[in-house]
């Protein structure tokens, strides 16, 4: 006499393993995979997805201060250093006169001298994942449709470029 299992209730993925949010932790269903866009993981969206990507050991600590300079850079290129509310436009001109300070020129200028060292397609992934936050997989699809090595791969590709274009001499700020 055979015994018959009864059918489990079947739960999707995304519902069975859904994070619990924290006070401060905000997540968003992203796809994973450039090639297909069918595979799907929950990312905390509080957190910047390069320091994620180090912390799960995806990228190498080298490939992790590049990015952050990259980062910083991104950040400092645009402050402003005045509060908002406190611009007033200009008589006869396009927009509100605010100046632009020397730290913004300087991160302008090095992110120019780093582009022009890269790859398009390479600054176009450094670009969306370290300086806009973009997820691994949409930097990706920006730079190529499809790329046969895989999204992982070709971040790392990409941030071992800008190691080389940084000259490995990457500076920690305190």
């Amino acid at each position: 006499m055979s015994r018959r299992r009864k059918p489990r209730a079947r739960q999707s993925a995304s519902k069975r393993y859904a994070p619990k949010p924290g006070p401060t932790d905000v997540y968003v269903r992203e796809f994973v995979s450039a090639r297909t866009g069918r595979e799907e993981r929950y990312r905390n969206i509080g957190e910047h997805p390069l320091t994620l990507a180090h912390a799960r050991g995806k990228i190498s600590d080298e490939q992790f201060a590049a990015g952050e300079e990259v980062r910083r850079m991104y950040e400092l290129r645009a402050l402003s250093g005045r509060d908002s509310t406190l611009m007033t436009p200009r008589s006869g001109g396009a927009g509100p006169g605010i100046p632009i300070s020397e730290a913004q020129l300087g991160a302008a200028r090095r992110l120019a001298r780093l582009r022009s060292r890269l790859k398009d397609r390479d600054w176009i992934i450094v670009e969306k994942f370290c300086g806009e936050g973009w997820s691994m997989a949409e930097a990706v699809r920006a730079a190529t449709l499809c790329h046969p090595s895989g999204v992982l791969y070709r971040v790392q590709e990409a941030l071992d470029e800008l190691v080389t274009a940084c000259g490995g001499r990457i500076v920690k700020s305190a």
